[in-house]
């Protein structure tokens, strides 16, 4: 479904509330709830505004959808974006889930996967302009098994062709073991990428098998 906003206020806000929402929900039903968030500049504005709602937060673990190997206090580093910005405030309480672990990158990804999975309640997925999502870019040498339906790992090495960094991302398989999605992007250009990704699922735009499959309810989040 798509949310389309005029102004980028109203967009994070709306945004925002729909998460909490989620959270709140799948803590009054099980205790818990569990936010898979991606990295980048773009999450900024809606960790910041999350960070000060009214929520159990002791009762919600956080999850990284992807990770640069850099040290997690690096200015390249999701770990370090999601402390500055969300990991404060009322939302200081949250139990965190880091995926640097080590300064061997196949150690990393193996604790990742070896650890008991926490449910995943909502994830925050954002698009690049290549279509790619999490760190599941087009022509990566890992992407095949990245999308694999059977795969029964819940994070992997992946090599982007071009972006800077080895990467750690969430599977296609993990991600939709989500109870929800957002999709949250802006700008014209994303949103034509977005369009033509919608058509089939296609591994030039690996972001069209979060949003052509029909399993786990997908919003779309943008404004211009």
């Amino acid at each position: 479904m798509w949310h389309k906003f005029a102004s980028a206020s109203e967009y994070i806000n709306a945004l925002a509330r729909y998460i909490a929402d989620s959270l709140e929900a799948d803590i009054e039903k099980t205790g818990r709830a569990g936010l898979a968030v991606s990295g980048g500049r773009s999450p900024i504005p809606l960790f910041e505004t999350l960070s000060v709602i009214d929520l159990p937060w002791p009762a919600v673990d956080i999850m990284l959808v992807d990770e640069r190997f850099v040290p997690a206090d690096d200015p390249d580093s999701n770990e370090n974006l999601v402390r500055q910005h969300l990991l404060r405030d009322k939302a200081a309480n949250a139990r965190f889930h880091g995926l640097i672990t080590s300064t061997n990158l196949a150690e990393c990804v193996s604790l990742a996967n070896s650890q008991r999975h926490e449910g995943i309640t909502l994830a925050i997925l954002g698009m690049g302009d290549d279509g790619h999502t999490a760190s599941l870019f087009p022509n990566a040498p890992q992407l095949h098994e990245g999308l694999a339906p059977d795969t029964t790992q819940r994070y992997l090495h992946i090599t982007p062709p071009e972006a800077p960094h080895e990467r750690i991302s969430m599977t296609l398989s993990a991600i939709l073991s989500a109870g929800q999605l957002v999709l949250a992007i802006s700008g014209t250009a994303k949103r034509e990428v977005l369009e033509k990704a919608s058509v089939k699922p296609t591994p030039d735009l690996p972001v069209s098998y979060i949003v052509t499959q029909t399993g786990v309810p997908c919003d779309i989040y943008w404004h211009e």
